[in-house]
């Protein structure tokens, strides 16, 4: 297992099995909400991508991985924090905003596709977040690293 940290909070872990005929890398850009006004019940949404790169050697290959977001279990709210004060947020698979991107069952992305020998496929997959101001979070810069996985 290998540990890479990337600016934007983001922790990234790459796992692999026994040796392929392919190697995959993810990266990511920054999740930011910007300033936001303690107005309670207020929705705050942000995006950021995770970029995987998938690349083979002499022998063409089927290309299988899954994108976990490591977190609390299910539909469990993440939070950030600023010294002593937190506020929650939470993660999703679609901009519909109705499946928590997890770690688990259907919160979990999948893909697979054919790759011809010595190819590169770089496939984007975009990280939708919201949040919901609470009148009661103290103002201030609200941190949290995200820890995301690549098996494959």
């Amino acid at each position: 297992m290998q540990l890479l940290n990337v600016a934007g909070g983001m922790v990234l872990m790459f796992l692999s099995g026994p040796a392929l005929a392919y190697d995959c890398a993810i990266s990511g850009t920054p999740l930011n909400f910007g300033s936001v006004e303690g107005i309670a019940g207020r929705i705050q949404q942000s995006t950021a991508t995770l970029t995987v790169v998938c690349r083979t050697g002499n022998t063409p290959a089927n290309v299988s991985y899954q994108i976990l977001m490591v977190g609390p279990a299910g539909d469990a709210q993440r939070q950030m924090s600023a010294g002593e004060h937190i506020t929650g947020y939470q993660l999703y698979t679609s901009g519909s905003y109705q499946q928590v991107w997890s770690n688990t069952g259907d919160g979990i992305i999948s893909d697979s596709y054919s790759l011809g020998a010595n190819a590169t496929v770089t496939r984007n997959y975009t990280v939708y977040a919201k949040m919901k101001t609470d009148r009661a979070a103290s103002p201030g810069t609200y941190t949290a690293n995200l820890a995301v996985q690549l098996v494959y």
